[in-house]
């Protein structure tokens, strides 16, 4: 009765069929083909796992899928991480009460993931991930306030001092692009990353919708400390700074506070802000992050802007030591 595939390039019909009638009629990929493409599509494929309904040539569910290397090579290979996206199965459409396990485990029989983690999800759904043998945690949303701002726009409630910041030596801060490839990819290898500057290129350097900036903390002429992804977000009358991606050398405590406090002063940021679960929170702290709590943090929705503390919840089983930030799986994607 159910063939369970990814989508062909040919049925996009059926897979926006679906999200508008079964998910949402205002979806952002109803409305951004061009988004949709950059997250989803491969050479012949869609990655969206389906559950095909034979009979009536329809979709009665489909689970999205994102990888680091699928940026990099538009396919998703074997033995490498893999993101839960959009995963919905219309009960209105069907009787089964295994397509969502099926199309899971589709993910696990055709890509053997090094790891599969859902971002961002509910406390419902994290029950049903704990019964499929999944982790579930929760992100810790850090922010590094600009000190020389008397009024607050976006802040909330009072800011408590930190215990101490270690400010780095007069490190230099420069902006990257595509020509700084060749010693980026050093950098990140040599540090043993996850992830190549090729896939920050062309997952934020080409996004078709947000404008990323990439920054390198360097010690001397080009050897970097640290790398930084991110960009920048504006409400109230004010805007700050989201860290997406955050790198740095093996072996050597994270050492850029300085370069943070530069980039709030150089731009008017009210603060920096980041993301993470799996990062050492003591070096975070010793940079002047400060953690969101109810009596103080900073907002995490911006599209629309909700001025409201949010906890965002992972779930994830890993064959190695497990981390990730606001720009993995579509956690930082456009909603508007």
């Amino acid at each position: 009765m159910y063939e369970i595939r990814l989508c062909k390039a040919k049925e996009i019909g059926l897979l926006k069929s679906f999200l508008k009638n079964s998910w949402s009629k205002d979806h952002i990929f109803l409305r951004d083909q061009d988004l949709l493409d950059y997250q989803h599509k491969a050479h012949d494929v869609y990655n969206f796992v389906v559950a095909h309904h034979l009979e009536t040539n329809c979709f009665h569910g489909i689970l999205g899928i994102v990888s680091p290397d699928f940026y990099t090579f538009r396919k998703i290979n074997k033995n490498q991480d893999i993101w839960l996206a959009i995963w919905k199965v219309d009960k209105s459409l069907t009787k089964s009460n295994y397509l969502g396990m099926e199309m899971l485990e589709y993910i696990e029989a055709e890509f053997t993931p090094k790891s599969i983690s859902a971002i961002g999800i509910n406390e419902e759904v994290a029950l049903l991930y704990k019964l499929m043998g999944f982790k579930t945690k929760k992100m810790k949303q850090w922010f590094k306030p600009n000190r020389n701002i008397v009024d607050y726009k976006l802040i909330l409630g009072d800011l408590p001092f930190p215990a101490h910041e270690i400010e780095n030596p007069c490190y230099k801060i420069v902006e990257c692009g595509v020509e700084h490839e060749n010693n980026l990819e050093f950098f990140l290898s040599n540090n043993k990353s996850k992830k190549s500057f090729r896939y920050l290129i062309e997952r934020y350097l080409k996004h078709p919708t947000y404008e990323y900036k990439i920054y390198a903390i360097l010690k001397s002429d080009f050897d970097p400390h640290a790398l930084i992804v991110g960009r920048e977000v504006v409400a109230n009358g004010a805007k700050a700074f989201r860290i997406t991606e955050l790198f740095s050398e093996k072996d050597t405590p994270l050492n850029i506070c300085s370069s943070l406090n530069e980039i709030m002063a150089n731009n008017a940021y009210e603060y920096i802000d980041f993301l993470e679960y799996g990062f050492d929170e003591i070096s975070l702290i010793n940079c002047g992050f400060i953690e969101s709590t109810d009596s103080h943090f900073v907002p995490h929705l911006f599209e629309p802007f909700v001025d409201v503390r949010k906890e965002v919840q992972i779930a994830f089983k890993s064959k190695h030591p497990f981390s990730c930030t606001k720009g993995d799986s579509d956690l930082d994607r456009p909603n508007l």
